[in-house]
């Protein structure tokens, strides 16, 4: 399945009908990269990685860390939701999940991608105009590989001013 297909069907969803979980991620993962990996799609990767300078978790803890990320982006939500969030609010919410989900890259491959379904559907959980994801540009990919690697030390301000930019241009 698509990308863009995966996508469309969230936004047609009820959102009160997400539940983002270790399985949820792992079947978008599967529906995304199963045609072209079929032996490793959808589950966690099974093998250490370095992104650049960035070391992600042992592949065996990426389990645990995967259910932790989930059950505190449900926890951040249901705050979120409880009330009347402002701007800032969702913008370290989104940049929370943005950085987390990358430092910890869950899968071989394909977790850009993976990424952006999961932010998507935060965005239309959270009932907000559609958000541009990802900004065109060899400078903004500059700023955001510098975004998640500030992220990575668990500065999230840089994720967050970016997503306050974003949030600001759709509304």
């Amino acid at each position: 399945m698509s990308l863009t297909s995966i996508l469309r069907r969230i936004i047609e969803s009820d959102p009160s009908t997400i539940s983002i979980s270790s399985e949820w991620l792992c079947l978008c993962h599967r529906e995304l990269a199963g045609a072209l990996f079929p032996d490793w799609a959808g589950r966690f990767r099974d093998r250490n990685v370095q992104i650049g300078q960035h070391q992600p978790p042992p592949f065996y803890e990426v389990p645990v860390h995967m259910r932790l990320f989930c059950d505190d982006l449900a926890m951040r939500l249901g705050h979120l939701q409880s009330g009347a969030p402002d701007l800032r609010m969702i913008a370290e919410l989104l940049a929370v999940a943005d950085g987390r989900f990358q430092s910890i890259h869950p899968f071989r491959d394909f977790n850009g991608r993976v990424g952006r379904i999961l932010l998507v559907a935060l965005i239309h959980i959270l009932g907000l105009p559609p958000v541009d994801i990802v900004p065109a540009g060899p400078e903004f990919r500059q700023a955001y590989l510098a975004a998640l690697t500030a992220a990575d030390q668990g500065d999230y301000g840089m994720l967050t001013e970016m997503w306050l930019q974003r949030l600001a241009e759709a509304l």
